[in-house]
């Protein structure tokens, strides 16, 4: 009999389809396949497992990155509708508005609001970026998690990764491990989001897949910062680049999610003031 854990993985792995095909025609049977459920049984497992359905999701995450592309880029609304699935504009604004409530008009001209309240004095300025870079494909076996900074969610995911990669003979104290931010806490209001830690494996790596989620990172243009300390202040970092830097650089953001690389963690310090994290935000182009 299976485990728990293995229908997880399936179930991680169909929401990992959703979100790279949110905005194209979703084949049941590739469902079916990465599930190894029916559709019907599928159904019914997802919305236990996720608490919305499998529509929901994808019309959520259809409305959330075009609320992205809304903030962080000057793309019309008729194309970023088209971008992320939409036929034409009115059913997007409908979409849209049922789930933030107003237009994605009225969204747009709030922007600067989701980024300019508050400013603290303690936040420097200028704010520049470390290095600009095109990040090459990168194969990974990984788990998600909803969760944010502030609980241990977080951690506990991390050790259950490490501790099935140990089994597969993985060096995980040199092995590259990063996560994937899918919700920015601005867009989404919402401290908490969901969150994939990845560990990086050679492309010859045999692994028994259907004990393990495995995916492929697309190759991505990104701007990296460098937050150093503890992983419960670098919203400060977070911060720095909303309301300092995206106001004053040429660059537009991209609806890709944001990538967080873990370069100096636990296996190299045990002062968490010395950890350095590489944040990647995703750029067009």
């Amino acid at each position: 009999m299976e485990t728990k854990e293995f229908y997880i993985n399936r179930l991680q792995q169909v929401v990992s389809y959703l979100r790279t095909k949110y905005n194209q025609k979703i084949l049941i049977e590739d469902l079916e396949e990465l599930s190894n459920f029916s559709y019907r049984n599928l159904q019914r497992i997802f919305k236990a497992q996720y608490q919305e359905t499998i529509g929901a999701y994808v019309t959520r995450v259809k409305v959330e990155n075009s609320a992205k592309m809304l903030v962080f880029t000057s793309d019309k609304i008729k194309d970023i509708a088209e971008k992320v699935g939409y036929a034409d504009v009115q059913t997007y604004s409908k979409s849209f508005k049922k789930h933030y409530g107003i237009t994605p008009a009225v969204y747009r001209n709030k922007r600067e609001e989701f980024f300019k309240k508050e400013i603290k004095e303690n936040i420097e300025m200028p704010f520049f970026e470390n290095k600009i870079t095109v990040l090459k494909p990168k194969k990974v076996i990984y788990k998600t998690v909803k969760a944010n900074y502030y609980n241990s969610e977080i951690d506990e995911v991390w050790n259950k990764l490490l501790k099935e990669a140990e089994n597969l003979h993985i060096n995980i104290n040199k092995a590259e491990s990063f996560g994937i931010i899918w919700d920015e806490p601005i867009i989404s209001e919402s401290i908490t989001y969901n969150y994939d830690a990845c560990l990086v494996i050679d492309d010859s790596f045999q692994i028994p897949d259907k004990k393990f989620t495995i995916k492929t990172i697309p190759s991505q243009k990104y701007v990296v910062f460098t937050h150093v300390g503890t992983y419960q202040s670098i919203s400060k970092t977070y911060d720095k680049i909303f309301r300092n830097w995206l106001f004053t650089t040429d660059k537009e953001i991209s609806e890709h999610p944001f990538l967080e690389f873990y370069t100096k963690h636990e296996a190299h310090t045990d002062n968490e003031n010395e950890y350095k994290t590489e944040i990647y935000v995703p750029l067009k182009g």
